[in-house]
């Protein structure tokens, strides 16, 4: 029981000890992009917005702990939009590897859906050995609605459906994908600036506690972005903010993005992000 307690509250230290980093451009606008069509990580938050990107599109996202490899195609000649993705994850307890197969609908009307199919193999070093990989398959479930042509709405069901895994439940925590449900909007100021807006419930979609995301993109010149953001994230109760800078040229783009925890420099981290338009 005692030794049972001790890997809870290393489980739980570890779930809150940083800021959960997906790509440059959305930890730059503090986590937030799910209502936003953004072809650099934007899938990796909505698989439903596959249907509004530009044709392909392959992106490299890095930071210390985490990296995530994308490829979409949303071709004139492809039945639906997809997305192939690579994501892998270390933390001291628990590494993991995802890999996910996205498809999204063609616009109908304003309303677009998209699912995430996923093979995720857990490293543990939990287990009486001295690692243990076990593998679990989940299913995420999405969707976006243009409630104006500047103005956009998404939402975000994860992991709404998994197989059953023998990882204990402060383990998943530390996860990558969690069971949660997020809501995103985004609004789009005359080409100029764009506003975003996020809310994610707890784990196991409990909303005592919300996490809530707020970004805002600054468009320098037709290729340079400014970003800020700013996450209040209730569930493990810290304040990160983060900002960025974006090149978004016609044949690459490169993106980077500084996050911090005020109270704890500790978690500041930098990321990075390769986006190639094919």
């Amino acid at each position: 029981m005692f030794i049972l307690l001790v890997f809870n509250i290393l489980g739980f230290m570890l779930a809150a000890e940083t800021f959960a980093a997906v790509g440059a451009v959305s930890t730059a606008t503090g986590g937030s992009g799910r209502g936003a069509v953004e072809p650099v990580d934007g899938i990796l938050l909505n698989p439903a917005t596959i249907s509004d990107l530009p044709s392909q599109n392959f992106s490299y996202n890095y930071s210390e702990n985490h990296w995530a490899l994308t490829v979409t195609d949303n071709g004139e000649d492809v039945y639906l939009p997809a997305a192939f993705k690579f994501v892998k994850t270390k933390n001291s307890l628990l590494d993991s590897q995802q890999l996910g197969l996205s498809l999204a609908s063609r616009r109908w009307k304003k309303i677009a859906f998209g699912g995430t199919a996923s093979m995720i193999e857990y490293t543990n070093y939990l287990s009486n050995t001295a690692e243990q990989k076990l593998r679990q398959t989940t299913l995420d479930l999405a969707a976006t609605y243009s409630l104006a042509q500047n103005l956009g709405l998404g939402l975000v069901a994860n992991k709404v459906s998994s197989s059953p895994v023998d990882l204990a439940d402060n383990l998943m925590l530390i996860s990558p994908i969690q069971k949660t449900t997020a809501v995103g909007l985004s609004y789009t100021y005359q080409n100029f600036a764009r506003l975003r807006f996020d809310i994610e419930s707890a784990p196991e979609n409990k909303t005592d506690k919300l996490v809530y995301m707020l970004g805002l993109e600054n468009y320098l010149n037709d290729w340079v972005v400014f970003r800020l953001g700013y996450q209040n994230n209730n569930v493990v109760s810290k304040n990160y903010f983060s900002s960025g800078l974006g090149f978004a040229g016609p044949q690459f783009g490169l993106h980077y993005a500084y996050i911090s925890n005020t109270a704890d420099k500790s978690e500041d981290q930098h990321l990075f992000d390769l986006a190639v338009p094919f």
